[in-house]
C-alpha cells in the first residue's frame, strides 16, 4: 500500500468514526433524552439501551478513527446499526417521513463504509 493510500484510508476511518463518537459522547451526557427516543418506539430499558448505546458508539468509534481493533470495532458498529436502522430510521414505519428515509439510506451508506474497513482489516491480516 502506498503512502497517498494509507493517509486517504486513515482519513476515511476518522471521517466514518467521528459521527460515531459524536453521538456517543451526546448519549452519555444527556442519558435521558437518548432514552426518551429510544422509549418513543417502545423498547424496554430505555435508560439502559441508551447507555450502552453511547458507551458502544464512543468506544468503537474511538477504536476506528485510532486504527486499534479496527476490524472488531468496524463490526461492532456495523451489528449496531442494524437494529438501529430497522427500529429508529425505518421508512416503512407509520409515522415515517422524506427525512425518515433519508437517515436511513445514510445509514446504509455508513453500514457500507464499515464493512469495507472491516473487510479490508481481515484481509490485510491475512496477508
Amino acid at each position: 500500500m502506498d503512502s497517498i493510500e494509507r493517509y486517504a484510508y486513515v482519513a476515511a476511518r476518522i471521517m466514518l468514526a467521528a459521527i460515531f463518537m459524536l453521538t456517543g459522547y451526546d448519549k452519555l451526557v444527556d442519558v435521558d433524552n437518548a432514552a426518551g427516543d429510544i422509549a418513543e418506539i417502545g423498547l424496554p430499558f430505555p435508560t439502559l439501551l441508551a447507555f450502552v448505546a453511547g458507551l458502544v458508539e464512543l468506544v468503537c468509534g474511538a477504536l476506528l478513527a485510532l486504527g486499534r481493533k479496527t476490524e472488531w470495532a468496524a463490526a461492532g458498529l456495523l451489528l449496531f446499526l442494524v437494529p438501529v436502522t430497522v427500529l429508529m430510521e425505518n421508512p416503512l414505519r407509520a409515522d415515517a417521513n422524506f427525512g425518515t428515509l433519508i437517515d436511513f439510506l445514510k445509514n446504509l451508506a455508513i453500514m457500507g463504509g464499515l464493512l469495507m474497513v472491516a473487510l479490508r482489516e481481515r484481509s490485510d491480516a491475512n496477508q
